[in-house]
């Protein structure tokens, strides 16, 4: 059984731990002759500009991210090959940098960092908190749950909004549909968007639904840059309809170095790194593992997707 393995992403010590674990599996690192390769563990973007017919034995996927916004599964799907991609691997981290980004702004970091250079005793006397606000997450997957299991302690009010009205643990209130959107908007001081970037959720978040948030509110992207109108993001930061925006993805990526979005204080942008730790590898290697056991034993692969 051939193996591809994208060791960019999980590091050659790892690529050694497997071939060790799975003696009898080939595993490759390079692209030749990968059209006769019965597993990929790949990021999404591999099979870009591959075409389908080409791999006659490919059988699974199994995504080394959450997130395949980017892959077509046209073709694939018809060659009826399974998908399976990497959930709660990166929600640790994305969750402390949400709160990262909280903190950033409520406890006006960046104004404290410019007073020690210049070596001025200026304090703030009035700063946003955390406890007893409302917090809107955009989307309950992995990512929305753990944001909400990290910030239910502070004693806030969470809101999640998904497509099925179902409860879930550290959600006080789930919304969905249009309505319950924008109730959702209104109500909260953070608003946390978490979805996975579809047809639907393209600019679910434009100048109309921006203009029903509050005005202290904060809005933080941890998910993809396109849910979010830059554009009308942008205006909305300039005339303070908003208190400010933490990103960690935008469109393009990466920001151009003359974007607008770069100059404004109420703006904290980070480079697509909220999933950053030194346990990615670890993780994502266990889950390889796993998932590697449950096809040869013929077991129900972890977080398949699609079909």
């Amino acid at each position: 059984m051939k193996v591809y393995l994208d060791k960019r992403v999980l590091g050659d010590d790892n690529v050694k731990r497997l071939e060790k674990m799975f003696p009898d599996m080939q595993f490759v690192t390079g692209d030749s002759h990968i059209e006769d390769i019965d597993i990929g563990i790949i990021m999404p973007r591999f099979f870009q500009d591959k075409d389908a017919s080409a791999f006659k034995r490919l059988k699974w996927i199994q995504f080394l991210m959450a997130g395949y916004d980017d892959f077509d599964f046209g073709d694939f799907n018809r060659k009826s090959i399974v998908f399976t991609n990497a959930q709660n691997i990166f929600s640790t981290s994305i969750a402390e940098d949400v709160l990262t980004k909280m903190l950033f702004f409520n406890r006006n970091v960046k104004h404290y960092l410019s007073s020690m250079d210049k070596g001025e005793w200026d304090p703030i006397r009035e700063e946003h908190e955390i406890t007893h606000s409302t917090i809107g997450i955009l989307g309950c997957g992995s990512i929305g749950r753990e944001i909400a299991k990290r910030f239910k302690p502070f004693d806030v009010h969470i809101i999640g909004y998904r497509r099925k009205n179902q409860s879930l643990p550290n959600f006080d209130d789930i919304v969905t549909k249009e309505a319950g959107l924008q109730d959702l908007l209104k109500k909260s001081d953070y608003v946390i968007v978490a979805l996975p970037l579809t047809k639907k959720t393209h600019h679910l978040i434009n100048d109309r639904r921006i203009a029903i948030m509050k005005d202290d509110a904060l809005l933080i992207n941890v998910a993809r840059g396109d849910i979010i109108d830059q554009k009308a993001l942008y205006e909305a930061l300039v005339n303070h309809k908003i208190r400010g925006a933490g990103l960690d993805v935008t469109s393009p990526e990466p920001l151009p170095k003359d974007h607008p979005l770069w100059s404004l204080d109420n703006a904290f942008i980070t480079p697509h790194n909220a999933s950053s730790s030194p346990y990615m590898k670890k993780r994502l290697t266990k889950l390889v593992m796993d998932n590697l056991n449950r096809y040869l034993n013929d077991h129900p692969l972890l977080y398949r997707i699609g079909q």
